[in-house]
């Protein structure tokens, strides 16, 4: 951790991480991923609900960001 800090890319990286957190939390505090009162799910596509899809968006910054850190700004080559 103390080498990702060291340098501009590592922070980016880790500001990233720390902002898909929190606006993960934002999203379930703000009760997104319920139910509604009517008991009908929200559906994306006719079929993916609301918990799975923020689940998935959540997922692919966390692999993006990944990828791109550790493949083009990784300090240990």
């Amino acid at each position: 951790m103390r080498e990702m800090l060291g340098h501009a890319p590592g922070r980016i990286y880790l500001a990233v991480l720390l902002l898909s957190v929190l606006a993960l939390a934002v999203a379930v505090g703000m009760g997104i991923t319920e139910t509604p009162d009517n008991g009908e799910p929200v559906l994306i596509f006719g079929w993916i609900t609301m918990p799975l899809a923020v689940g998935i968006v959540f997922v692919l910054i966390w692999l993006v960001a990944y990828l791109i850190y550790f493949f083009k700004f990784w300090p240990y080559r």
